[in-house]
């Protein structure tokens, strides 16, 4: 049976409705601020797989974003988004050689020559890229998490209100924000259909993430940076960066963040020189000002049961992450189907796209997104010490775990052992 293609266009404008209805609480400023220009020069720092799925995105959402700009510390992670991109974007990408960046102040050389970046690489970096790119008067989309401690997350909150004051257009890469099913869901929740939300829980339960062998003659950094998930201060440890997400759609719910973390975690199947200082199991007990309780697990475990998931509980029912709203019998409520929706992080793209056109209205999400990722750290840190880590106590920290300065060669803080291993952080020692 063939596709009516006007049956067609009807239904995809009747989605992108839909998602302008979600995101029409929006401000508008009345200048878009893209200097005047009827194509957006967008630049890529961090050309991992995000990164590039990103770029995918923002040039699929309008044939007016021409990709200019590329950086990363590693030839063939540049190379090969580069190839991906150009193959299937032949006449949005125009980045010669003389604009393919390399090394640890790449970011800058990339910033420099674009309207708008796109910023992917591991999060240790991230408070100084983005100060960086709106100091220079840039619009930017930030991979979350924002920070991966106190300081890093006090220089993102001021970078984000600088944003605000030149107009600057920034969004966040916790796309279930984007998400129409989750945003129909939360607008339910908000209305009172499962009642009083009075427990909340997370899971983000997966297998190892992948090694990268230490290679002759590679310096320390440079097989950190390789293996980035291994390391806190690159990735902030995994509940920063992945079970974020549905950390973030709980406070997303609550319209609120945690006032105070507790937890425990350890490692049970990493182990060695390999597998770098992170933990691969974790609970957090998180608790709301208003006395509500939210627990996270999440693991990184080989042939364990995986979820992905949350689960809210009200005095009328509940709701979970496949949009089934039920009653306390488990009698359906409500539950949404659509299956055609855009991907929330396609979504996220042509937001951004579209507010630095002046298509769209103008978008900030720095403020939720340096919340949420505040949430982790303070949950890392209580898994790590053992302590109740407050809030206003960790966002107040000086505790800095990124090094203040990079050189390929420099010694790092975090080396590992005269046996190779690297040191474990260890409950029992205060971290405030």
């Amino acid at each position: 049976m063939k596709t009516n293609p006007r049956r067609k266009f009807i239904k995809q404008t009747s989605k992108t409705v839909a998602a302008g209805m979600v995101f029409s609480h929006l401000p508008v400023f009345s200048n878009a601020n893209v200097f005047g220009q009827q194509k957006i020069k967008l630049g890529l720092v961090g050309c991992g797989g995000r990164g590039t799925g990103a770029i995918f995105q923002a040039l699929t959402a309008s044939k007016s974003v021409q990709l200019v700009a590329m950086g990363d510390v590693f030839q063939h992670e540049l190379d090969n988004s580069f190839q991906r991109v150009s193959k299937d974007f032949p006449e949005q990408v125009d980045v010669p050689r003389e604009r393919q960046f390399l090394g640890l102040e790449a970011y800058k050389n990339v910033i420099d020559e674009c309207d708008a970046v796109i910023l992917a690489t591991p999060p240790g970096f991230r408070p100084d890229h983005f100060e960086y790119a709106i100091a220079s008067g840039r619009h930017v989309f930030l991979e979350k998490p924002l920070a991966v401690d106190g300081p890093g997350y006090r220089k993102v909150i001021e970078t984000g209100k600088l944003a605000t004051d030149k107009k600057l257009n920034v969004v966040v890469g916790l796309q279930s924000r984007y998400e129409i099913a989750l945003n129909k869901t939360v607008e339910k929740i908000h209305s009172g259909e499962i009642g009083d939300v009075l427990s909340m829980d997370v899971y983000y339960n997966i297998g190892l993430a992948t090694v990268h062998p230490r290679k002759e003659g590679q310096t320390e950094l440079e097989y950190q940076i390789s293996n980035w998930h291994y390391f806190n201060w690159l990735w902030g440890g995994q509940l920063a960066g992945q079970a974020i997400h549905q950390i973030d759609v709980i406070n997303w719910v609550k319209k609120d963040y945690p006032i105070r973390a507790s937890g425990m975690g350890g490692r049970a199947m990493l182990k060695g020189p390999d597998h770098g200082e992170i933990f691969d199991h974790h609970y957090v007990e998180y608790e709301y000002a208003d006395g509500t309780k939210l627990h996270v697990q999440c693991r990184q475990m080989d042939n364990c049961a995986n979820r992905l998931g949350f689960n809210i509980q009200g005095s009328k029912g509940r709701v979970n992450e496949r949009f089934q709203m039920v009653d306390l019998k488990g009698n359906s409520l409500w539950r949404y189907r659509d299956k055609e929706d855009p991907s929330s992080s396609q979504i996220e793209q042509d937001v951004f796209v579209g507010a630095i056109l002046g298509d769209k209205p103008y978008v900030n999400n720095t403020e939720y997104g340096a919340e949420s990722t505040m949430t982790t750290i303070m949950g890392r840190m209580a898994i790590e010490s053992g302590e109740i880590i407050d809030l206003e106590k960790a966002k107040a920290s000086n505790l800095s775990i990124v090094p203040s300065e990079f050189s390929w060669n420099m010694k790092m803080p975090n080396a590992p052992l005269e046996d190779g291993n690297y040191v474990i952080p260890k409950p029992g020692i205060p971290v405030l």
